[in-house]
């Protein structure tokens, strides 16, 4: 486990939280109480709240027992300091430390002070602030004067607004602050923890970043009482064993489609289905490692597939697409119609768009079987498609993407532009990104079907993309991967270098604030997304390099699964996959 996670599951630093300053008393008779009542410490430690700076999770780690008092308020440290000393500590001599401390009487003014005090009390506002220059001009001279002058003034400007505010605002505030300071702030005191604990508060942070709320048990359940705030920790303790975890998880191999090329992988955390030349699926249990059903029904090989909860749509060189449901293995729907295979499959709900090499896109109902749209426009194989329920779009071998709407059987725009085939596609509902033959990556508006931006640089064919917001992955036959803005068409990074893979890159997947990829010489490598650094090898197979490829990959956040063999048989065909998580417990 981290350092940074050990932090989580002890208790809080008691040494590094605020105690009593000289806000509470001003002459040396109060503070050498204080200094009686916190033996050991200095009176500049008293005022400072540690050396060193807590983690995140450190500051996660609070427990739910926060029994501390804050140095910005007097008010609460006199009240909670006084409250704990007379009934944890009832003996005369702490008695008589309290009594100092709250009605110890200021020492009496002289008849010059006083008469001074009155003659500044009778100006105006601007002759007072004449006066206390000059007074502040005067002093400026010896360092224990202005020094005492700013103890004395500090205090007035010392609120503690987030008690101070109602709740709504302070929680509307903290809001807007990164979650590691929202963290450390709860260890201030009391009614900051109270608030910054906030169960809303934690809810949008994640929310802001896509954090889901973690449901299972975890092992931060006896220290963390806030659900969002638990699923936070179990997320940033995801990507330390991702990045820093010295030993990799032991893998999981899933053998049992011989020596057959694994064409498809699906993957949704709690199944795996790999499809196959052999013409047939496997549905994998993650639980278990175990194969749960092995679908047979094609009479050629499996080339795509698409998974829901309940069911599995596989499109073969047989022509024909089959639906299956994935707990009992029993075959649906078989949805005839295509005249060659079926190259590519894209699922929207109940509705999956299928494409071909008769160069025909297809629209179909997996509940029903029922057939409902045919866009025919392509003069060459369809080798990719994509749908977010208004538009389907497709890249073929005739060069071209189009843009259609289905329930019309209408193509809106052809897209063209480049000069050879159309080999994979991405679609956010707004950009259509499409990679090619030709070296190039184009980046295209789906309302305008105008090219807005050429992404130039790979030096062969884009076998894989990603896209997450504005930021694109690439992965490419030349060995390199490449992370670009598709806003600006700037090319961020290229991941290459002395660690970079030896030969053409078959895959690529987005995972937290990293970039995994896979390739034909038999690594999957992790890399950093914000800089570009190679992090480390994730895979190596046994025949990396003398025949070992890996050809699928997909991740979660907390596991990622690869579908690896080779191609003269130096390596058996297998699913690898290795979980990450460290942070739920198995029931």
């Amino acid at each position: 486990m981290s350092s940074e996670s050990v932090g989580i599951l002890s208790s809080p630093d008691r040494s590094s939280s605020p105690s009593l300053t000289d806000q509470l008393v001003h002459n040396c008779y109060a503070t050498s109480q204080i200094s009686t009542e916190y033996p050991g410490e200095t009176l500049h430690q008293i005022r400072s709240p540690g050396k060193r700076q807590l983690t995140i999770e450190e500051s996660l780690g609070t427990t739910n027992d926060p029994k501390r008092i804050c140095n910005s308020n007097l008010r609460e440290q006199c009240d909670s300091k006084s409250t704990a000393s007379i009934t944890s500590c009832p003996s005369s001599a702490s008695s008589n430390i309290i009594e100092s401390i709250s009605s110890l009487p200021p020492p009496p003014l002289s008849a010059e002070v006083t008469n001074w005090l009155d003659t500044f009390l009778a100006m105006s506002n601007e002759d007072r602030s004449r006066a206390t220059e000059a007074l502040i001009r005067t002093c400026s001279t010896n360092t224990l004067h202005l020094n005492h002058i700013k103890n004395q003034i500090e205090p007035y400007f010392q609120r503690d607004f987030i008690r101070d505010l109602p709740r709504e605002l302070a929680l509307h505030v903290l809001k807007y602050l990164p979650a590691s300071d929202v963290a450390r702030a709860s260890r201030t005191c009391r009614s900051w923890y109270e608030t910054c604990n906030d169960l809303l508060l934690w809810k949008r942070i994640c929310q802001r970043k896509m954090i889901p709320l973690k449901k299972l048990r975890t092992i931060f359940d006896e220290t963390i009482d806030n659900s969002w705030k638990r699923s936070y920790a179990c997320h940033k303790h995801l990507e330390y064993v991702w990045q820093h975890e010295q030993s990799l998880p032991e893998p999981v191999i899933l053998r049992g489609h011989e020596d057959f090329v694994i064409t498809c992988l699906q993957f949704d955390g709690k199944r795996i289905v790999s499809g196959s030349d052999d013409n047939t699926l496997k549905v994998w249990s993650v639980a278990t490692g175990k194969c749960e059903q092995t679908l047979i029904g094609h009479n050629g090989g499996v080339w795509c597939s698409e998974m829901t909860d309940d069911l599995i749509v596989s499109g073969s060189t047989d022509r024909t697409i089959r639906v299956w449901n994935i707990n009992t293995g029993v075959c649906q729907h078989i949805l005839y119609g295509h005249t060659s295979t079926v190259r590519c499959l894209a699922l929207h709900g109940d509705i999956v768009v299928s494409g071909s090499r008769d160069a025909t896109v297809r629209v179909w109902n997996i509940r029903t079987g029922e057939r409902l749209h045919m866009l025919s426009g392509h003069t060459a194989a369809v080798r990719c498609v994509c749908y977010n329920g208004k538009y389907v779009v497709s890249g073929a071998y005739d060069h071209t993407i189009r843009v259609w709407l289905p329930d019309q059987e209408k193509c809106v725009h052809t897209l063209e532009g480049h000069t050879n085939r159309v080999y994979s596609l991405v679609f956010d509902g707004k950009h259509i990104v499409s990679g090619s033959l030709d070296c190039m990556i184009r980046v295209w508006d789906v309302e305008q079907g105008t090219c807005l931006h050429q992404l130039t640089g790979h030096l062969s064919l884009t076998s894989g993309m990603q896209l997450r917001g504005n930021i694109l992955v690439s992965g490419n036959a030349d060995s390199t991967v490449k992370i670009w803005n598709i806003e600006s068409g700037k090319c961020l990074h290229t991941l290459a270098g002395r660690n970079k893979h030896a030969s053409a890159v078959t895959w690529v997947q987005l995972v937290l604030n990293y970039v995994v990829s896979s390739g034909d010489d038999g690594t999957v490598k992790l890399w950093d997304i914000n800089t570009g650094d190679f992090v480390r090898n994730l895979v190596t197979l046994d025949s990396m390099g003398s025949g070992g490829v890996v050809w699928r990959i997909k991740c979660t956040d907390s596991a990622l699964v690869c579908a690896a063999g080779s191609r003269n048989s130096t390596e058996d065909t297998k699913v690898i996959m290795l979980d990450f998580d460290r942070t739920t417990i198995c029931s």
